[in-house]
């Protein structure tokens, strides 16, 4: 089991508190549910724990088990465990799906297919595509460039299971979808639970007791305070 622990957090934007004080501990196997108020920082808090330098601690600790990682780049938090699906991922052109994902495994050394065959990494991503409902075109085409919202957040799910993180940051990853597509998400956090641990943001109460949550939070007033 691993652990993510929030020490003190604080965010200020000039004059502004966007968070202060925030204190948490999330496990590996635990599903942790974060609303508030539209412009309440649960963005803002997300974005700092995955290291956007936009969004920089004014003071606190953030630890990873026994590794402090405040000061660490988003790149090395997500080699060592820490996923993030935001609202609106951005778009990169001239970069395929396939090519993007095949990069991305570069710097994951202990991926079981860090080192595979082309034949067993598409098989692989072929599997993947099936199970969050897109078709095999879809390798081919640039990542998130003229993507339905429906197809960002099947290819952010496609990500989830395919990097099998520690620990996922997923910022309204509900918002928009049909019944369908929200049982998918509903699909994938049962699946990846047992080693995966979650902080989801929804402003869906249903959704959010469907997530069969360890804990429901809010953050109010910069203050984060359990439900």
């Amino acid at each position: 089991m691993s652990a993510l622990v929030l020490e003190d957090l604080t965010l200020r934007r000039g004059e502004k508190i966007i968070f202060e004080h925030v204190s948490s501990l999330f496990s590996t196997g635990e599903v942790h549910v974060l609303s508030g108020v539209n412009g309440a920082g649960k963005s803002s808090l997300l974005q700092a724990l995955i290291g956007n330098p936009q969004y920089a601690l004014s003071g606190g600790r953030i630890w990873l088990d026994d590794k402090e990682i405040q000061d660490w780049t988003p790149e090395k938090r997500a080699q060592h465990g820490l996923f993030a699906a935001f609202q609106s991922p951005c778009e990169i052109e001239g970069l395929t799906v396939a090519n993007f994902l095949r990069t991305v495994l570069k710097f994951f050394p202990k991926h079981p297919l860090h080192k595979a065959s082309a034949t067993d990494f598409y098989k692989e991503l072929y599997s993947l595509l099936e199970a969050v409902g897109l078709p095999k075109t879809f390798t081919a085409r640039a990542v998130n460039v003229g993507f339905s919202g429906g197809e960002k957040k099947r290819f952010e799910l496609l990500q989830l299971k395919f990097l099998r993180p520690q620990f996922a940051l997923l910022d309204e990853i509900d918002s928009g979808l049909d019944a369908e597509a929200r049982e998918l998400v509903l699909q994938t956090v049962r699946e990846l639970r047992p080693t995966t641990g979650f902080i989801i943001v929804s402003h869906n109460e249903d959704f959010a007791h469907r997530c069969e949550p360890t804990a429901m939070w809010r953050l109010e007033n910069g203050r984060l305070s359990t439900m």
